[in-house]
């Protein structure tokens, strides 16, 4: 479009860190989105390989410095993929060039033999019922579809329902609503179920019930308390699968990446 300017830039770089004497290899690549009014600069770490006894990692702090060696912390950031991590600033003309990421990482491990990796059979003949509870842990499957008629049909009805189920699996009535009226708010029709999972330690990797190796979450929630999957009723397996981190295994690093200066 005439006024708006867009360049395209990726830019690579292997750089190699040691944790607790263990050679971990992160590359980079950084895409920087120019227009009239903003830049839109995300830079995306790959994990090329893991500690000793690791599988997994996500991002906990991350911030970039500047040519002026200001601090500039990022619009948000993610894990994606169980090893990559993208990190999104949001810049203007004013905004100097980014030098430098700083972060810290955590390395853990999930699996079946741990009894990290756990799956649930039966998952659509427990409708409102808890499939699993341990550790802090709560997960329960809804029929999203079901709630939101109800809601808008037979309001009544729909409020006994809801002190129903958060009495029945005791979970916290405040977290439970806000969820539920974030996902009306976003409803898509083929997305009719859901695992809603309560977190109270932020244990929990993933939950799903399409046993999908890069699930990014694309139809839910994930924060450090609440986890949510929409799925749809015909394409589920009947099975849900929990991933929880083993923090017996946690390993962390403080990384610095210095990014090119194309």
């Amino acid at each position: 479009m005439k006024g708006i300017l867009l360049s395209l830039i990726i830019l690579f770089l292997l750089s190699t860190y040691n944790a607790q004497s263990q050679e971990v290899k992160i590359e980079y690549d950084r895409t920087v989105i120019d227009t009239s009014d903003v830049i839109n600069e995300t830079v995306m770490l790959s994990v090329r390989n893991f500690p000793v006894n690791t599988n997994r990692c996500e991002l906990i702090t991350v911030y970039a410095t500047d040519e002026t060696h200001q601090k500039i912390n990022p619009e948000y950031f993610l894990t994606q993929a169980n090893r990559e991590f993208w990190i999104t600033f949001i810049k203007n003309e004013k905004t100097k060039k980014l030098t430098s990421l700083n972060g810290k990482a955590r390395f853990f491990n999930v699996s079946e033999e741990a009894g990290t990796i756990i799956k649930i059979d039966g998952i659509l003949e427990k409708i409102n019922k808890t499939i699993y509870s341990k550790n802090d842990i709560k997960v329960i499957v809804l029929d999203v579809k079901s709630l939101l008629s109800k809601k808008d049909k037979k309001p009544l009805e729909y409020k006994k329902e809801i002190a129903l189920i958060v009495k029945e699996n005791q979970l916290n009535q405040k977290w439970f609503e806000d969820t539920l009226k974030k996902s009306f708010e976003n409803y898509f029709e083929p997305f009719d179920m859901m695992l809603y999972c309560e977190d109270q330690k932020n244990s929990v990797l993933n939950i799903d019930s399409l046993f999908t190796e890069y699930n990014k979450y694309p139809e839910g929630i994930k924060n450090d308390y609440i986890k949510t999957f929409l799925f749809s009723r015909s394409d589920a397996t009947n099975k849900a699968r929990i991933t929880i981190k083993d923090s017996s295994t946690y390993k962390e690093i403080d990384f610095k990446v210095v990014l090119d200066e194309n």
